[in-house]
């Protein structure tokens, strides 16, 4: 109101244009001044708190901004309406900030025309929008920073849960079926093969636990050989299946990001798993090559010689489909199918 007072002062009475001081229209002058750069000292405190109605104090400096603007354009004016506006678009979407910079746009082009102004000072308004606009592409650029980290949490979150959930599915599922035989093994006073099923029980609870260790370690980037890895994992196979499990390796070893060793690591136990349960006795080959650019793994077996018994029903009949998930999150392919008498899985990731 104070500058509004000013404004009118020195138009009715052709009075020079006001500047700061403490009587007539220079007091109005520098009241209007200080009443708008309150106003956008109040929005930013009140921003700061939480609340959202800062934004009526921006519009409010914008209102007391334009007649200082018509009052002495060479002075605070048009700095008081840029940082309002600037304020305005940084902390508020377009459909409650564009009202403000609308308002000091119509305001400095009404007080250009009225007061025949040159035109070069329509330049004025045009920096005016392209500060409102740069502002603005700024926020822009940061909500979707941040949205992007938001889902690169969520998509970590999830693969931390496949992992969890891949552990649990190979081992404590088979676990629940050799002690499940054992009770009732016990229950019918055959202790000698109940004591061999609580063993097999023991050796898959150990096989669990090397299991998570190998998965936290590769999350945290801290991947092993994966020729050491393979023959950890072949040499298990051989203790739990009573079977022949070979490992060869061919070509010069490549560097693996965690995510494609892991996925290398989970793809074979899951393929032996696979064997234990659906072709006990069957050999296993498995094999390690490293292509231009590529790691591809294949788990081939002979097919079984001995009833896949009860262990074949364990689990939910999802491995395959997680294996192939898998792999397609980072950019590899999975095929898997019979081989003769037998099955392979095949699985190529990117170095």
């Amino acid at each position: 109101m104070a500058a509004l007072v000013c404004f009118t002062y020195a138009m009715l009475h052709g009075a020079a244009r006001p500047g700061f001081g403490l009587s007539g229209a220079d007091l109005a002058f520098t009241a209007g001044v200080l009443g708008s750069v309150g106003c956008l000292v109040a929005g930013m405190f009140v921003h700061r708190s939480g609340a959202s109605h800062d934004i009526v104090l921006y519009a409010l400096a914008v209102v007391i901004g334009v007649p200082i603007y018509a009052a002495a354009s060479g002075r605070p004016g048009s700095a008081l309406l840029f940082a309002a506006v600037g304020f305005a678009a940084a902390t508020h979407p377009v459909r409650r900030s564009a009202p403000v910079a609308a308002i000091a746009t119509v305001g400095m082009a009404v007080a250009i025309v009225l007061q025949h102004r040159p035109a070069g000072e329509l330049w004025t308004i045009v920096g005016l929008l392209g500060t409102y606009a740069g502002v603005r592409a700024g926020r822009t650029r940061e909500m979707a920073r941040l949205t992007e980290q938001q889902n690169l949490v969520l998509a970590e979150r999830s693969h931390i849960a496949r992992e969890i959930h891949d552990i649990l599915a190979h081992s404590l599922s088979a676990q629940l079926v050799h002690l499940e035989g054992a009770r009732l093994l016990i229950v019918g006073g055959r202790t000698d093969e109940a004591l061999e099923r609580v063993e097999r029980a023991r050796g898959l609870a150990r096989s669990g636990l090397e299991e998570t260790r190998r998965a936290v370690a590769t999350l945290r980037g801290d991947i092993p050989p994966m020729d050491e890895v393979l023959r950890e994992l072949a040499e298990e196979h051989r203790t739990l299946a009573d079977a022949r499990c070979e490992v060869r390796i061919t070509g010069e070893p490549g560097e693996l990001q965690p995510k494609a060793g892991l996925a290398v690591i989970r793809t074979t136990q899951e393929a032996l798993t696979n064997v234990r349960k659906h072709a006990p006795g069957a050999d296993v080959a498995i094999g390690l090559r490293y292509p231009a650019g590529w790691c591809e793994l294949e788990v081939t077996d002979s097919g079984g010689t001995d009833d896949p018994g009860s262990l074949a029903a364990s689990g939910g009949g999802y491995g395959l489909v997680g294996m192939r998930e898998r792999a397609e999150l980072i950019g590899g392919t999975l095929d898997a199918g019979p081989v003769g008498k037998g099955f392979r899985v095949l699985l190529r990731v990117p170095l």
